[in-house]
């Protein structure tokens, strides 16, 4: 990995919030599905909440990271 310039921890900890965030979108699609098989779909708002809580915070780190470098 030579010429490739190391990462920062603020864009370390976007990526990893990223992943976490579309892990949680993903449950609660799927959660969608299966209620919706059930005869009763519901979107339940609160993993939404908490994914794009998620993906702020490390936005902000990445955010605060590069501030740094420039």
């Amino acid at each position: 990995m030579a010429g490739e310039m190391a990462l920062t921890w603020g864009q370390i900890l976007y990526r990893a919030s990223v992943m976490i965030a579309v892990l949680l979108v993903a449950l609660d699609a799927a959660n969608f599905l299966y209620q919706a098989t059930e005869g009763k779909p519901i979107i339940p708002i609160a993993p939404l909440l908490l994914a794009g809580t998620i993906w702020l915070i490390g936005y902000f780190c990445r955010s605060v990271s590069f501030a740094r470098m420039n």
